[in-house]
């Protein structure tokens, strides 16, 4: 009593082999679409650009220690107003807060702060949404035409005071 083996085509490791090379195909290509999509823009090919940058910035910070700057920010979430009590000697009539996400620059701010008249050292500026999560907080003003900078990294919550100096 022989039995006849069924045909090659009708074999169930056939069905395995193929399912898995459809599988792997499929797989690879909907990763290919998904990394084409959505590159990565962290990354920097101009390296001497990126590091005049980086010289410039701690020049910045430099004048700023030299100037003994320090800035008590509140940021009040409910109504977006951000309040900056800057001490040192440096009044410039504008600064410029801006607060960067590390990883998506689609959520990067830049809040201009006016002068108060009535107080010194004081400015205010609005933010038009809220901001939560880690951020690198950069704060920048001129004094005698040449730039200071004031820079930290916060988690930012609803309601909170945070304080930037210079410690170079």
């Amino acid at each position: 009593m022989s039995k006849n083996p069924a045909p090659w085509y009708k074999q169930p490791w056939l069905l395995f082999l193929l399912g898995m090379l459809g599988f792997g195909i499929s797989g690879g290509t909907t990763l290919l679409i998904v990394a084409i999509n959505n590159q990565d823009p962290v990354l920097s090919d101009d390296y001497y650009d990126v590091g005049k940058g980086i010289n410039q910035s701690l020049a910045r910070e430099s004048f700023a220690d030299q100037l003994k700057l320090s800035a008590d920010i509140r940021i009040d979430s409910l109504t977006g107003e951000i309040e900056l009590q800057l001490s040192g000697l440096s009044r410039p009539e504008q600064i410029t807060l801006n607060v960067i996400s590390p990883t998506q620059p689609d959520k990067d701010r830049t809040i201009k702060l006016t002068h108060s008249a009535s107080e010194p050292g004081r400015y205010v500026g609005q933010l038009l949404d809220e901001i939560i999560g880690r951020r690198f907080l950069e704060l920048l003003g001129q004094e005698g035409g040449q730039e200071w900078r004031l820079f930290d990294e916060f988690y930012l919550q609803a309601e909170q005071q945070l304080v930037l100096s210079a410690e170079f």
